[in-house]
């Protein structure tokens, strides 16, 4: 019960017993005062009715008597009139039922109204012939006694009402701050820091108020602090600080990590690039002109990569630049390669290089199997063909017969794919995500695989790339999510929790959030057991359309991940604007960690600012034991990989 519910209660208590205790009082008062005055006027009448008879009582005229005690009686407000001779024998007597009409039978059995007798005698000449008693008829008196009473009852009814309701209006007023700082408190919880503008007129709230404002106002300056160190150092270790790209660390560890995640990555390419003749131009012009044709190189390629998802530019050394392109064609890659070689030209026509030969681009498709350092030495042998080519050149490594599922094209894709969701042809996988210190399960990560022609099944890296590219990954997530939702309602499996990779097209598509937030809508209690997982580079594009998804499928007890966390090299300080529930980190920072102090740094700061933010974190491809203990004294509460279970299709 709050604050103010309480002291209302309070009020009422109060109010009630004053009333109460008025109203006894007052109901007393009266009767007390009724009952003496029933009292007085037995008394008098009788009195003046014994000196009426007396001259009639010296004579013996008994019907005179008579009429004057019936004229007396006939009025009605007595009950009982009696003249008896001295020795007690009744001369006349006179009585009338007791009645109440317009009262309550209970409130006469309630309050009794005591009525005694008014006496005096008769006298004849100096004797004392007989005695008269007087008693009073008590139905005015309870009449007059229940009009009072109920009288006052409204009256102190109608003034508890309105004071009640005076002091519930005062007491809002004034415990309005206390709600505002409950809301305050509740927004600081949640990742927000508001102040409050307005300051409360009462000198103890206000002080409480402006305490509260100024621990917001810290709280905030300690997660902004906390978040720019973290984003400081990890700059400091991942992002050439010349270009702002990745540098050789990030890249190599973007590398490795793709090669061995055959879920994310089955297919793209390797590009080198090398501007000719820096150390010359560095000698002739300097180091501000050499690091600004560095910047521009940097910036020709940002822009030529925007459109690629999940694309890694990087300055690798001196005037060396590599870019990694998952989920590209060898057709595609040839004219990234192209589009690269014209857009750099263009540094010598706007005066930046001397050089009429400005740079040169060497390509190598990635095959499964392939290594980083086989992928690198087959891009290096690119290049220097390349070179030898002429000004402004690319050259592709030529490679080996690649696989089918790559040589494909894109209209051989779209059949397939438009085959495999017309007939809901899907495959699921699970793959445990367990509590990092007791290995519990925390949830399943749903994994999508479709048939090959051969039986085998083809993993999401190699088909929903293509997918992505052809606008049909919302009939993919369509078809998981039916899938999971039905698995939910078997007995067998409604008790776990199943986690589902949503792709970034979809999020952007407001007819596939409609549809989702309808779908949970239906399924009561099985939306707390739903969490979807959003690549970071997909929601950082989109992020109010993101928070806005979060928000309504929150509603319904749906959970949020974020997917890759880290793999680019922007700030994270957003975090604290997206409700999520999980933070995925990427597995480039995982892989080795028990031997990289700065990967290890970049998790243990990240884990301490989603613990701020009440996120959980959760660390992916941990493939060996020593990753996972070393993943426990960083505070991540949970891991994924093969050294806590491969994926499965868990029937």
């Amino acid at each position: 019960m709050t604050l103010s519910r309480q002291l209302i209660v309070l009020l009422l208590v109060l109010f009630l017993l004053m009333f109460s205790g008025t109203f006894l009082i007052s109901l007393n008062n009266t009767r007390v005062y009724l009952g003496k005055q029933l009292e007085s006027n037995a008394q008098d009448v009788a009195t003046s009715l014994g000196l009426s008879l007396s001259p009639h009582m010296k004579n013996n005229d008994l019907p005179t008597m008579t009429s004057m005690v019936d004229a007396i009686f006939d009025r009605g407000y007595y009950r009982e009139v009696v003249v008896e001779a001295i020795d007690g024998t009744p001369l006349i007597t006179r009585t009338l039922q007791v009645k109440t009409e317009g009262v309550p039978a209970w409130f006469v059995n309630l309050i009794p109204l005591e009525t005694p007798r008014g006496e005096a005698l008769v006298t004849a000449g100096w004797k004392q012939a007989a005695k008269v008693y007087v008693r009073s008829h008590p139905g005015f008196a309870y009449a007059e006694l229940w009009r009072n009473t109920v009288t006052t009852f409204w009256w102190f009814l109608g003034s508890a009402s309105v004071a009640l309701l005076l002091g519930i209006a005062a007491l809002r007023l004034v415990l309005k701050p206390l709600r505002a700082m409950e809301q305050q408190a509740e927004a600081i919880s949640a990742r927000e820091f508001p102040v409050q503008e307005k300051l409360p007129w009462t000198r103890d709230l206000r002080s409480v108020v402006i305490a509260m404002n100024r621990m917001a106002l810290k709280v905030k300056q300690m997660f902004e602090d906390q978040t720019q160190l973290s984003v400081k150092l990890h700059d400091q270790a991942y992002k050439d600080l010349v270009t702002g790209l990745g540098n050789r660390r990030y890249f190599d560890s973007q590398l490795q990590h793709l090669i061995q995640s055959p879920e994310e990555f089955m297919t793209g390419a390797l590009l080198l690039v090398q501007i000719r003749d820096f150390k010359r131009y560095n000698e002739q012009r300097g180091y501000a002109a050499a690091d600004e044709l560095l910047r521009q190189t940097a910036s020709i390629l940002k822009e030529v990569t925007a459109d690629l998802e999940q694309c890694v530019p990087a300055r690798l050394a001196g005037a060396d630049f590599a870019v990694l392109a998952p989920d590209v064609s060898p057709l595609e890659a040839q004219l990234l390669g192209q589009l690269m070689c014209e857009r750099l030209s263009l540094l010598h026509s706007s005066g930046m290089s001397d050089n009429l030969d400005v740079a040169h681009i060497g390509i190598a498709m990635f095959r499964e199997g392939e290594t980083a350092s086989g992928l690198f030495s087959e891009a290096d042998m690119a290049l220097r063909a390349a070179q030898s080519k002429g000004p402004n050149s690319w050259h592709i490594y030529e490679a080996p017969t690649l696989d089918h599922s790559v040589i494909h094209g894109a209209s051989h894709w779209r059949e397939v794919l438009r085959g495999v969701i017309a007939g809901k042809n899907i495959v699921l996988h699970f793959q445990r995500v367990v509590n990092c210190l007791d290995g519990s399960t925390m949830h399943y990560e749903a994994l999508v695989r479709v048939p090959d022609q051969t039986g085998g099944l083809i993993n999401a890296g190699v088909f929903m790339p293509m997918a992505e590219r052809l606008g049909m990954t919302r009939g993919f997530d369509k078809l998981v999510v039916e899938r999971i939702l039905e698995r939910m309602t078997s007995r067998l499996y409604d008790q776990d929790r199943y986690a589902v990779n949503l792709a970034p097209g979809s999020l952007h598509d407001p007819d596939f959030v409609n549809w989702l937030y309808a779908e949970v809508s239906k399924r009561g209690a099985h939306a707390s057991k739903l969490i979807f997982e959003v690549p970071e580079y997909g929601a950082v594009r989109e992020l109010d359309k993101v928070r806005e998804m979060v928000e309504r499928l929150g509603a319904l007890g749906c959970r949020f991940c974020l997917d890759h966390f880290g793999r680019g090299v922007t700030s994270f300080g957003y975090l604290s604007t997206l409700k999520i529930h999980y933070l995925k980190i990427d597995g480039s920072y995982i892989r080795g960690i028990d031997r990289d102090k700065d990967n290890q740094f970049f998790v243990y700061s990240v884990a301490g600012i989603a613990r701020s933010l009440d996120i959980q974190v959760i660390a992916e491809a941990v493939e060996t034991q020593q990753e996972w203990d070393a993943l426990r004294s960083l505070r991540v509460d949970g891991i994924q990989g093969y050294v806590a279970g491969r994926p499965e299709a868990k029937e």
